[in-house]
């Protein structure tokens, strides 16, 4: 498959601005996608390069599987030019490439359609009323939870398709089917908790959307010498960091989704203490609190890094200092936190986490607990009031 995107700037590739690497081709799986300038030069070129490659090779590029697809900006007359110089006829873009869809935008309800309806070719293909609960069990966890995999680990589905798709395994899990329509004993979400607590462990889906997505904003932060790291950071957040990067207008499906996960980053990330160059009442950085910070503020602190803590030139708490500025369970936590005594920096780490690293099932089980506790509260609310 050969795809042109155009117009843009130079023959060499394609950017979209000044602080975004030059692209001029990119090989994936068995799809070659070159990215050239939309004019009969670009294309003169792009068509000797394919003679020179014939020549040498002695393979020819099958145009006809070939498709040639151009910016919504470029001209009629353009398209026309390239078309001839390249022959080849074919303008058109999949609706899914890879499995995934190629175009997303607005709230692109429609572009995730496919999901829900493989969930329920699924579901509908099983005799629920022959089958036992474990065995509908074991068929909706090992295969309908795992087809939405894919697409979330890169989109954020829409809330419409995550209903769909909740509706899709909890008719099945209690009998229902286009004839009938059973009671539903049990909410969705006591459903989606952990049978230690009461539920089956079925996903929650919008939760498992939103922990597949932070794995992509880890990667972002801990490997930005891939290509793609490279290009959000030129186009979205040239002169900060991944964390304090802003959610711009009209940007694409893919930067907002990565951005949905980066609240989960923002609340599983800590910072390891070393020089203490973090803000104690902002920063996660205690690992022994739920919050990861302090829960309060004493009228009497007046400290606001965590170096100010520390003995004056060293690495040591100040343990009467430290239980003067917070709380008697915060102070005690503070100082089992231990300062590295050879880092030149605060580094972030994954929190929760032995290992340091992100971890989707980890994320996915905070994003839970919280879900459950704030359920749980509002409805003691519900039943005090």
């Amino acid at each position: 498959m050969l795809k042109s995107i155009g117009p843009l700037y130079v023959s060499r590739g394609v950017r979209v601005s000044r602080h975004y690497p030059w692209i001029s081709h990119l090989l994936f799986a068995d799809d070659c996608l070159i990215f050239t300038q939309a004019s009969k030069r670009g294309a003169d070129r792009v068509a000797e390069i394919l003679e020179t490659y014939n020549k040498r090779s002695r393979q020819l590029v099958n145009k006809n599987k070939s498709a040639v697809f151009f910016s919504p900006n470029c001209q009629h007359d353009c398209q026309a030019e390239v078309h001839e110089s390249l022959q080849i006829p074919n303008e058109a873009l999949a609706e899914r490439y890879l499995g995934l869809p190629t175009a997303v935008q607005g709230g692109a309800v429609d572009a995730f359609n496919y999901v829900s309806s493989r969930v329920r070719g699924f579901v509908g293909g099983w005799a629920e009323k022959n089958l036992s609960c474990a065995v509908r069990e074991v068929l909706l966890k090992a295969n309908s939870q795992s087809v939405p995999t894919y697409p979330m680990a890169c989109f954020k589905l829409p809330p419409a398709a995550c209903k769909k798709l909740m509706s899709a395994v909890s008719n099945y899990w209690w009998g229902c089917s286009l004839d009938n329509h059973n009671i539903h004993w049990l909410s969705w979400e006591k459903l989606t908790r952990p049978k230690c607590q009461g539920g089956m462990g079925f996903r929650d889906f919008p939760l498992f959307n939103q922990a597949m997505l932070g794995k992509q904003g880890w990667r972002l932060m801990t490997r930005p010498e891939l290509l793609c790291a490279k290009v959000l950071k030129g186009k979205y957040y040239p002169s900060c960091d991944f964390l304090s990067a802003a959610k711009k207008k009209r940007s694409l499906a893919t930067w907002r989704a990565i951005l949905h996960g980066r609240d989960v980053l923002k609340r599983v990330l800590i910072r390891r203490v070393g020089p203490g160059d973090i803000n104690i009442w902002q920063d996660n950085w205690i690992p022994g609190l739920r919050s990861l910070k302090p829960a309060f503020r004493l009228p009497s602190a007046y400290v606001e890094k965590v170096c100010d803590l520390f003995v004056l030139g060293t690495r040591v708490w100040n343990t009467q200092l430290v239980m003067d500025s917070f709380l008697a369970l915060d102070g005690m936590e503070v100082l089992k936190v231990k300062p590295s005594e050879r880092a030149v920096e605060d580094v972030l780490a994954r929190a929760f986490e032995k290992h340091g690293t992100y971890s989707v099932p980890s994320a996915y089980r905070i994003l839970k607990e919280d879900q459950t506790a704030k359920a749980m509260a509002t409805n003691g609310e519900a039943m005090s009031s």
